[in-house]
């Protein structure tokens, strides 16, 4: 693999996507019925929202009514 990983501690987390047993490496969502899985445990917790509707990201503008349940879609909105 080529990837150049900017930040040291960000290694090991690139690492898991070329392990041979990656499926036994990935964390699922427990809600029943659901399929989701991903190789980061922060992901789940941020999918895991979808279902409970929590909105708890919300704009820092007090004429902004913008909120979600992904910290990257904070990010997107505050720099639109």
């Amino acid at each position: 693999c080529y990837r150049a990983i900017s930040r040291k501690a960000d290694l090991p987390r690139h690492m898991l996507i070329h392990d041979k047993n990656k499926d036994a490496l990935k964390h699922a969502c427990p809600y029943e019925g659901c399929d989701y899985k991903t190789l980061q445990k922060s992901n789940v917790q941020t999918h895991i929202r979808t279902h409970t509707g929590e909105r708890s990201k919300m704009c820092p503008h007090p004429e902004c009514t913008f909120s979600t349940t992904d910290p990257g879609s904070l990010t997107r909105h505050r720099k639109s």
